[in-house]
């Protein structure tokens, strides 16, 4: 183990051990008396104190709402109603104003159009301006007058009413305001002119409205003044004072009882000093240390090594972290069940980057620290850890990186299944069952919707190999492969059928079948850079070889190696792909260039023959150079016999053997023999000649 890789080990064990010590359980006393409505109890409880005994929380919000209901409504003199009725006052009276040379006819039907109903005697009535001006004043005067005592609705049930005024409450009887009807006959009384008396009459009906509203602002004030004034406790306890005796049958009272002290315990008393808790720190500490460190030797013996390297290990303990702090969040912070937390989450994230078997090993881990941070509270843990393995499962169903469905499908269907037999078990009620069952699934959604926000980042981010990004590099639209087919077509198909070889070879060994078809896709993408000295974009760059020396044709075959890792670099495909791009020719001699340099007695270092490596490494890229070398033999011999072409493997992978080409890769006799016949039938399929028919 490095350096950076222990001391990030170290950080990691350390934020979590911070974090124990902030949001520690031990902090405060915390009895739980496992105790159910109607249960025989084993023994007395004893209150240690006095305490308060509260009311259960249904009853209390039942008692809040009924005494909420109770509180009349409070009313207020709307303002804009007042307005409303001067402007609607003026409107009318300038109709008079602004035709002034119409006849009355005119007027009415211009009132109507406006939805002012006035009789036509009425309009001639006030189409004199001084009886008009006269009306006018005396309906300003005694409409604000009305208006400002207040008109009260007509089906207010009530003998008093309250109004608030300037955020006071005042009680007024009836009698003291006006009704609608008692505001028309007001406005009247004082009149003598019959002719006065209609057009004012018949302007109230119009102009006149309850201006007397409920008040929502201050009626709710009332109702959360009542809503408070409701008693919270019901009782008191005192010291020594037994709560529940010995064989007693537990009712409501005894629960609510012990609720109470559970509640008065939590707020009264802290458990262990600074000193203690520092102490229990520690320890999480250790164990997270512990944890790690096996966790990266089981990562290094039996996974592939890149797999312990440090930017996977950096996942590793920010996936962690995610699962304590959301843990954290849930429990500690909004304080609500702890099947909500997004379990899934971190290990289906480590499970699609890595591997599902590192994912699996994950989840165990996971399931300790979340279990740890929830009171080594095991049972709702083990329930989410259990659904997520059918998330695992999912994993090896998905084809494409937006066909989320069948990992949301298994996780729920799990889920379902845990859930159900758990509340089986345990001969949970139904509603408890549904309102867990709710839980299960707001976490399992919220897992696979991170996991699908932040899985590309981080795939990107750590230039992954992973199935996803596999699948979009085999896009025949990829800017590369585009590239690569206009400039280089004969390398282009070239690569297409080694992709056809490596990956059928690559899946009868148990590699990795689409890395291997990846990584002959883009094996020789440096090419691209000089596709006139290759035979198979150029049928004569062979003259253009006659024009050099053999050791500078050497150098610029072997340059399409550096050339397609720069370009993988540049193109940012995955680390496996380019270390194909690096291996597929391994540290083999270019051997035609060889022998000409000998037949022309040029004086050589023989170093600039060979290809600059390293050897194979990847299994994958063992199938790559095998695949590679095979086609390009293959495609020159002049007979496609079965035995010609099984010639060409045997002495392929032989050559190649003896060469030491794969003595880095983790290959074997018989898997070498699997690739051949695997391999057999592709070829044969490729460069078997059709039959010729006779002419006509």
């Amino acid at each position: 183990m490095t350096r950076s890789k222990f001391f990030l080990i170290l950080l990691t064990s350390l934020i979590i051990s911070l974090i124990h010590f902030v949001v520690s359980p031990y902090r405060f006393v915390s009895y739980h008396y496992d105790l159910k409505l109607g249960e025989i109890a084993e023994k007395d409880i004893i209150a240690p104190f006095d305490f308060y005994v509260y009311k259960a929380p249904e009853t209390l919000r039942a008692e809040q709402e009924a005494a909420a209901a109770k509180v009349q409504p409070i009313y207020k003199v709307s303002e804009n109603l007042k307005f409303n009725a001067q402007k609607n006052l003026d409107f009318i009276i300038q109709h008079f104003t602004l035709s002034y040379n119409k006849d009355a006819v005119s007027i009415r039907n211009k009132l109507l159009q406006n939805g002012y109903d006035i009789s036509i005697e009425n309009v001639v009535f006030l189409q004199d301006n001084k009886r008009r001006q006269k009306v006018y004043n005396y309906l300003i005067e005694e409409f604000m007058r009305i208006f400002n005592i207040g008109i009260y609705p007509d089906n207010y049930r009530y003998q008093k009413i309250k109004i608030a005024k300037i955020n006071k409450i005042t009680e007024y009887e009836l009698k003291r305001l006006y009704s609608l009807e008692e505001a028309k006959n007001k406005l009247i009384s004082k009149l003598t002119s019959n002719k006065e008396i209609n057009a004012i009459r018949e302007m109230a009906d119009i102009i006149l409205i309850e201006n007397i509203v409920i008040d929502d602002e201050m009626t709710n004030l009332e109702k959360q003044k009542a809503r408070e004034n409701v008693p919270l406790t019901i009782g008191k306890v005192q010291k020594n004072e037994k709560i529940v005796s010995k064989n007693q049958k537990i009712t409501s009272i005894e629960l609510l009882k012990l609720y109470s002290l559970i509640k008065a315990q939590k707020e009264q008393q802290a458990a262990k000093n600074n000193y203690e808790l520092l102490l229990s720190s520690f320890g999480v500490f250790l164990l997270s240390m512990l944890i790690f460190i096996l966790f990266y030797y089981v990562l290094s013996l039996f996974f592939q090594k890149e797999f312990s390297s440090y930017p996977r290990l950096i996942v590793i303990s920010c996936s962690i972290l995610v699962s304590v702090i959301l843990t954290v969040f849930v429990n500690q912070i909004l304080k609500i069940p702890s099947l909500i937390i997004p379990f899934s989450f971190s290990v289906l994230l480590v499970a699609l980057i890595f591997n599902p078997h590192i994912g699996i090993l994950f989840n165990f881990i996971n399931l300790i620290f979340v279990s740890l941070f929830l009171n080594w509270s095991f049972i709702n843990p083990a329930i989410l850890s259990l659904a997520t393995l059918g998330g695992i499962i999912a994993l090896k169903k998905m084809k494409k990186q937006q066909e989320f469905y069948p990992l949301s499908l298994y996780l729920l269907l799990f889920f379902f299944i845990v859930i159900t037999t758990v509340s089986i078990i345990r001969f949970e009620d139904i509603s408890i069952y549904l309102w867990h069952l709710l839980w299960g699934i707001i976490s399992c959604v919220t897992s696979v919707v991170g996991l699908i926000l932040l899985t590309p980042f981080v795939e990107r981010k750590l230039n992954m190999a992973t199935k996803q990004i596999l699948l979009e590099l085999l896009d025949f639209d990829n800017p590369l492969l585009q590239k690569m087919s206009k400039i280089t077509p004969g390398t282009y198909h070239h690569s297409l059928i080694v992709g056809n070889l490596a990956e059928s070879a690559a899946e009868a060994v148990g590699a990795n079948h689409l890395l291997a078809r990846v990584g002959s896709y883009y094996h020789d993408i440096g090419k691209i850079e000089t596709p006139q000295f290759f035979i198979e974009n150029n049928p004569e760059s062979s003259e253009l070889h006659d024009k050099m020396l053999a050791n500078e044709s050497a150098i610029l075959i072997k340059k399409h190696i550096a050339d397609g890792v720069s370009l993988a670099k540049k193109y940012n495909l995955p680390k496996p792909v380019i270390e194909i791009i690096q291996q597929h020719h391994g540290t083999g001699q270019i051997r035609y260039f060889y022998n000409k340099a000998l037949e022309t007695n040029l004086n050589i270092d023989e170093e600039q023959f060979y290809y600059d490596g390293p050897k194979p490494r990847l299994k994958e890229a063992a199938i790559v150079m095998i695949a590679d070398i095979v086609e390009s033999t293959t495609k020159s011999l002049e007979e496609f016999s079965e035995e010609t072409i099984k010639n060409v493997l045997d002495d392929t992978i032989l050559k190649l053997i003896n060469d030491g080409q794969l003595d880095e890769t983790p290959i074997t006799l018989k898997e070498l023999e699997t690739i051949k016949t695997f391999m057999l039938p592709i070829i044969m399929g490729v460069y078997r000649k059709r039959l010729e028919y006779p002419e006509k």
